[in-house]
């Protein structure tokens, strides 16, 4: 089971959602430094963000999360 943001999230069901997997990016100095994340338009949408209407987004972690916010590029 997954948690989110307000609630538990079944994540044994897998006939809704798409399953990705990435590696492990890794440096020979620092180890590993981190992954990928690939969002599909729909991903986007379903965050409340525009695809069509955004050109850059911030990607953080707070407490935990992953959050997602449109950046104004102008």
């Amino acid at each position: 089971m997954g948690k989110h943001i307000d609630a538990y999230v079944d994540d044994t069901d897998s006939t809704g959602d798409e399953h990705r997997t990435v590696n492990v990016t890794r440096s020979e100095t620092r180890g590993a430094v981190g992954v990928p994340v690939f969002l599909s338009a729909a991903d986007l949408e379903q965050q409340g963000i525009d695809p069509d209407e955004i050109d850059e987004i911030a990607v953080r972690v707070e407490n935990g999360f992953v959050l997602f916010e449109p950046v104004d590029s102008s």
